[in-house]
This record gives C-alpha cells, sequence and structure tokens, in this order.
C-alpha cells in the first residue's frame, strides 16, 4: 500500500543513499525528467542536475548524511534540473531523512516550477517597464524588487539597493523613526498615499533630496506581507510650480507698474488737451504751440515705453536658431546705428576683443543685451569727465566664453544695487528717458542664453560681466 502510494504521489519523489544512489523513483519523477523508472534507479542522482553543479554535489551530500533534518534544498538561491534532452529547468527541493534498519536514506521531493518563474519574470518585466520607481519591500523593511526608473530617480544601481533596508533612501533626518511608520503600515496595510498633504524627499546617491510622491500598496505571498512602493520623481513639476509663481507674480507686478505708468501720461495729454482747446478759444497761439509740443513729448514717451512693453513679451520665446557671433562686425554696426548719441554725448565706443573661440549663440537676443548696455553706458555719461569711455570687451577659458562692457559714466547708487534688473527701475531721472524696463529685459534675454550676469558700479563707472556657455 505504502509502496503504492509513493508511486502515485502527484509530487516527484527520489530516495537515495549517503552515496548519491537513487533507490527509488516515482513515476511523477520519471515523466518529470523524461526517463523510466528503470533508466534512473542505480543511477548517481548528480546526472539530474547540472554539469556546473556536479563537482560540489557530493560534499553537499555528505553534509547533509551528517546532519540530517527535514529541510528545503539550496533555499534562497536557483535550483535546477536536467531532463534527459539535457534540457535545464527550475525546480524546488525539499529534503526528509528516512532512518531504515541499517542504513539512513533520503527523500527528495521535486516541484516543477518553470510556470511560477515565468510568471514572476512576467511580473518583474511589468514593474521593471513602468514609467514611476517601483520598490517591493518586505515585512522586515528590506529591498526584495526595484524597477529601472527607480535607478533613475535614486542614481543606484538594483544590485546596491537589493537586500538593503529601505532607509538607505530616506533622508537623514528621518532614518531613526522610519523604521517605526514601516512597523505601523506593516500591522494595518492599506493601499494609500504617504505623507498625504506634507512634502516627501527621497534621498540621492549622491546625498541630494528628491522632492517624490510615494503610493503604498500591501501584497501578501505565502502569509508575509510586502509593500510595493510606486514613486513619482516630482522635481520638474516643482521647478513648474516655480515658475507658475514667480511668472504670476512677475504678471501681477508687470500689470501694476505698466498701469501706473501708461495711466499717468495719458492724464496729462488729457489735461494738456484740454489747455490747448481753452489756449485756441483764447486764440493765444503761442500758448497753444508750447502745450502742443508738450503733447508731442508725452506721445513720444507713451510710445517708447509701448515699444519697450512689446519687446518685453517677447523675450520669453526661445525662437531663434544659434549661429557664430561676430564681434568685429557687431563693433562696426553698433558704432554705426548709435552715431548720433555717440556724438551728442562725446562717448567713444571701444572693442578689445582677446577670444580665440568662436560663440555659438542666439545673435539677435545677445545683440539686445549688448544694444541695451551699450546705449545706457552712453544714457549715462559723465559730464564732468573729458574723456568718456564705453568698451567692450571679450576672453573665453576652455567652456565659457566672457563679455565685458565697462564705461566711466556716473555709475549706480550703491543703495540701489539690490533694484537693478528690477521692472520700471530708473536711477537718473533726470539724465536720460527710459521706461525703465531695459536691464530687465536684459536679465530676461541672459536667463534665455543659460548665460550668468552680474556688475560692479561707482561714481567711477560701471562694468557688466556676461558669462556665457560655450
Amino acid at each position: 500500500m505504502f509502496k503504492e502510494i509513493f508511486d502515485n504521489s502527484p509530487v516527484a519523489k527520489i530516495l537515495v543513499n549517503e552515496d548519491s544512489e537513487i533507490q527509488l523513483v516515482n513515476r511523477y519523477a520519471a515523466k518529470l525528467f523524461g526517463y523510466s523508472k528503470e533508466e534512473l534507479v542505480g543511477k548517481d542522482i548528480a546526472k539530474l542536475i547540472p554539469e556546473d553543479a556536479r563537482i560540489k554535489h557530493p560534499s553537499l551530500v555528505k553534509n547533509y548524511f551528517d546532519s540530517p533534518l527535514p529541510r528545503l534544498m539550496g533555499y534562497g538561491r536557483d535550483l535546477f534540473g536536467v531532463k534527459k534532452d539535457q534540457t535545464k529547468f527550475p525546480i524546488e527541493v525539499g529534503l526528509t531523512p528516512i532512518q531504515t534498519d541499517d542504513k539512513l536514506l533520503v527523500m527528495s521531493s521535486i516541484i516543477d516550477i518553470t510556470e511560477r518563474v515565468r510568471a514572476e519574470e512576467r511580473f518583474k518585466a511589468a514593474v521593471d517597464a513602468a514609467p514611476n520607481g517601483m520598490i517591493l519591500i518586505n515585512s522586515k523593511g528590506y529591498i526584495n524588487l526595484v524597477n529601472k526608473k527607480t535607478e533613475e530617480i535614486f542614481g543606484y544601481k538594483k544590485k546596491e539597493l537589493l537586500n538593503q533596508p529601505i532607509e538607505i533612501l530616506v533622508p537623514e533626518e528621518l532614518k531613526n523613526p522610519h523604521p517605526t511608520f514601516v512597523k505601523s503600515y506593516i500591522d494595518q496595510p492599506e493601499p494609500r498615499a504617504m505623507g498625504s498633504g506634507r512634502e516627501l524627499f527621497g534621498k540621492h546617491k549622491s546625498g541630494r533630496l528628491v522632492p517624490v510622491e510615494i503610493g503604498l500598496q500591501p501584497v501578501y505571498f505565502e502569509d508575509e506581507v510586502f509593500v510595493i512602493s510606486s514613486i513619482v520623481d516630482i522635481t520638474q513639476r516643482k521647478i513648474a510650480d516655480k515658475e507658475i509663481a514667480d511668472k504670476t507674480e512677475e504678471i501681477r507686478e508687470f500689470s501694476y507698474r505698466t498701469s501706473h505708468d501708461l495711466k499717468t501720461p495719458l492724464l496729462s495729454l488729457g489735461a494738456l488737451a484740454d489747455c490747448v482747446l481753452e489756449d485756441l478759444e483764447a486764440k493765444n497761439i503761442e500758448l497753444a504751440s508750447k502745450n502742443l509740443s508738450k503733447v508731442k513729448r508725452l506721445a513720444t514717451k507713451l510710445n517708447r515705453l509701448v515699444e519697450d512693453i512689446l519687446t518685453l513679451t517677447k523675450t520669453d520665446v526661445d525662437g531663434e536658431k544659434q549661429s557664430y557671433f561676430d564681434f568685429q562686425n557687431y563693433l562696426d554696426d553698433v558704432t554705426e546705428r548709435f552715431s548720433h548719441i555717440l556724438e551728442n554725448s562725446g562717448v567713444q565706443l571701444k572693442g578689445n576683443f582677446l577670444h580665440n573661440k568662436k560663440l555659438l549663440t542666439q545673435k539677435t537676443r545677445l545683440t539686445q543685451v549688448l544694444d541695451n548696455l551699450i546705449s545706457n553706458g552712453v544714457k549715462y555719461s559723465d559730464p564732468e569727465k573729458n574723456q568718456r569711455l564705453v568698451q567692450i570687451s571679450t576672453f573665453n577659458e576652455t567652456n565659457h566664453f566672457h563679455i565685458r562692457i565697462e564705461d566711466n559714466g556716473v555709475g549706480i547708487p550703491t543703495e540701489k544695487h539690490q533694484e537693478v534688473f528690477g521692472m520700471f527701475k530708473r536711477f537718473h531721472k533726470g539724465q536720460a528717458e527710459g521706461s525703465g524696463l531695459g536691464l530687465y529685459m536684459i536679465k530676461k534675454h541672459i536667463e534665455k542664453l543659460n548665460a550668468q550676469i552680474k556688475f560692479e558700479s561707482a561714481p567711477k563707472g560701471t562694468t557688466f560681466y556676461i558669462e556665457l556657455p560655450i
């Protein structure tokens, strides 16, 4: 009866002695490996394992017979069997010692886990292809599975994360209390967002913090609770949110200042128009002519302001292609275009070009930056100085191109240095007309060129430094 039970068991069973010789095989084992029972009985069980494992197998058998206990064979590592046609397939093996009257035997119970492995591989492939970071941790908080997106987010390779505590990805200030959070979740597992209502950060391999959103989902394997964490890197969203907030504040200030700067001259125009009408009714042509001249000056100022506003609205557009910037050609061109104001102000415009690498950039955008800075240097020249100068200089390093615009004008008041690149800021209103948008627009153009700008200013003059990537 016991022989029939053994032979008809739905689990493959093989009985071996301490010499690894097969003593007994049931039908399912023979079928699983593709042999007849007669082909296996009396043979070394090593013929059913991969060739690369056969060298170590005798010592493993000896160790087991020295300490025979029921257990799983090769727990925690992949095991394979080999069929008669030499096909390898994944297996699980359970070992049970059996003591007879004269010797010790071992019963091997073998399960073909091919389908399970395929299912696990499909699951891993799906997780690996997920657009979010995916991490599987066990009930003790150790990482069992990570996908490619997790590698991208945190900068680690999979092998660096597997079997590590999840705290490897947690900011330093949360590392100590975090295991308590894990235990609390394992005790009451439910799908939910982690840290709802507060900002969450993960720790990159480099040590920097990564803003993230995390969703938690419990899963169950063999009565153990595991947790799948779905992780979204929201760095770009944070940047976009800040840009939107900054832009909203910028628009608010722009709207307020624009309406103020437009409203005042418009009211003045209306008042002057009334004066002209009164002058005409009184037949006072001379006074009417003076008031009309004021109207013209105000209209010119308004037109300049509107043009600056229209120019400003275009600074956020990136449409221009890059081309090489010829500084000598630019100097010749700007000298001709600014010849009238250069002559009237007595300012000499010079160039000192020491660069040995060409600058590839958005030509129109850089031209507007240089035009504005040179124009300011000319407009705010110091009439008390006999020699008035604006100079554009260049030089380059390996990865950066430097431009310097310097003048010996009246300078910018020290207490106003923090406001230089602000909207509608003017510091010498009596010396030159302007909307106060020039340096603000320069800053916007510089940002679009991925460049940096800074300045130094004193009563002896002002120097602007521009650094562009090569």
